[in-house]
């Protein structure tokens, strides 16, 4: 009995200390640790040596004004600093692929990506001049710290097992004066953190509309491998361009994810990507 029961004292030492725990320390502090990695690969003056980052993410639970394709669609996507970025994502029964590599542009299948864009006409963002990072944003790793700021955050602690794994629950919305800047007052997130303040799961709510994105095979490196900024070879349906119109492909797939009529695609952009 005796040899029994240290058994179990040692397996359960081993647990205790082999566990993952979700973190537990305030929740601001945790949400910027959340960001950071993002922001060496994103902006300008990042510090970090992981300069590139790829993950899946999967939609789920989508209601309101977002089109029901939106549910259970899937998006892989790639990043490295400074001028690449790829996203793959199934539109109209086929998976779509837009990638920047460096000042080269590129989506395949190339036939569609003209037919979508003629879809959107008029509805486009404007182009936006070739930048430095791998997409356009108007911040730089220095402004982002005070990122976490722009929200509001609820108190106290909330924990929760996601698919078996403890997870760190943080809700808020944008703080006042952006909320009603951006006309986004009812503008509220979810955001479910595993051990190493690695995102799992994003609830975005709207009066309009709710969605939750779940992260998959978040990976950050210093660099990926060559190969994956550059199409298949032997693909020669191939859509190019140049990076001032990088915004304008994004928009495009990303209001297109999951859709299966051909004809959804001339409807109005979803609220959800132009918006906080």
């Amino acid at each position: 009995m005796k040899r029994v029961f240290a058994v179990l004292v040692f397996a359960a030492a081993i647990r205790s200390a082999t566990a993952q725990e979700a973190p537990s320390e305030n929740r601001y502090d945790i949400v910027f640790k959340v960001f950071k990695p993002f922001f060496s690969v994103l902006l300008a003056g990042g510090q970090d040596a992981n300069r590139a980052a790829s993950f899946h993410m999967r939609m789920k639970d989508v209601t309101g004004r977002l089109p029901k394709d939106f549910n259970g669609a899937t998006l892989d996507a790639a990043v490295q600093f400074p001028n690449k970025v790829k996203l793959t994502a199934p539109v109209l029964g086929e998976q779509v692929t837009v990638c920047r590599d460096g000042d080269d542009v590129w989506a395949m299948p190339g036939a569609k990506m003209e037919y979508l864009l003629k879809q959107f006409a008029g509805k486009l963002p404007a182009p936006t001049k070739k930048t430095d990072t791998p997409i356009f944003l108007p911040i730089t790793a220095q402004q982002a710290i005070f990122l976490p700021a722009m929200f509001t955050l609820e108190e106290g602690k909330q924990f929760e097992d996601l698919n078996g794994e403890p997870t760190r629950v943080i809700s808020g919305g944008l703080m006042p004066e952006l909320a009603e800047a951006t006309k986004a007052a009812d503008f509220r997130a979810t955001m479910w953190i595993a051990a190493g303040y690695l995102p799992r799961q994003i609830k975005i709510t709207r009066s309009t509309f709710t969605a939750t994105v779940v992260i998959e095979d978040l990976l950050f490196a210093p660099k990926l491998p060559g190969k994956t900024w550059k199409p298949p070879e032997g693909v020669t349906d191939i859509y190019h361009t140049t990076p001032e119109v990088l915004e304008q492909l994004l928009f495009v797939v990303m209001n297109s994810v999951n859709l299966k009529s051909p004809d959804a695609s001339a409807a109005t952009p979803a609220p959800a990507v132009r918006q906080p």
